[in-house]
């Protein structure tokens, strides 16, 4: 697997295309997300990102991994953070891990993209990985750039599954 498959905004977020908004929107990776991964509406998506993680117009939204595990539901659809129990970092409930033998030890690394899709093949999932966050979507990258379908070697910090 060298890429995994990509689908445009414009063909996984409705409304994406006739939005001024959305067009006219810049550092916007996490509405993308939350719009692609709920189904819902790009604007619909911006509004609810706006009020409830204090996004501002055109600016990135701060500490939405942290936002987003206080919340039970997100545009009607259960929130459910994936990982291991991390005691370490009381901020950061869990991690994402990956363990393999190397030399006979095992080892603890964190996990890659590529790792998360052959570990969870369906199902809807928000990423977030460094400074930024895209949709997963039954092993599709959905709404996010096309980096994010070949860069396989993304570290992961936080997914949420919504069901």
């Amino acid at each position: 697997m060298n890429r995994l498959d990509y689908i445009s905004e414009s063909d996984s977020i409705i409304g994406w295309s006739n939005s001024p908004l959305a067009q006219t929107e810049m550092n916007d990776c996490f509405v993308r997300a939350v719009a692609a991964a709920t189904g819902s509406a790009y604007d619909e998506a911006h509004k609810y990102v706006a009020e409830v993680f204090n996004r501002r117009p055109k600016q990135g939204t701060m500490y939405a991994a942290r936002k987003l595990r206080e919340q039970t539901e997100v545009l009607g659809k259960k929130v459910v953070e994936l990982g291991e129990p991390c005691k370490a970092f009381p901020n950061r409930p869990y991690k994402m891990v990956t363990r393999y033998k190397n030399r006979g030890e095992v080892v603890e690394r964190q996990m890659t993209l590529k790792t998360f899709v052959k570990q969870n093949p369906i199902g809807s999932y928000i990423l977030i990985v460094a400074r930024h966050a895209f949709a997963l979507k039954d092993g599709k990258v959905v709404g996010g750039n096309h980096r994010d379908a070949r860069e396989l070697k993304k570290r992961i910090h936080s997914a949420f599954m919504l069901e």
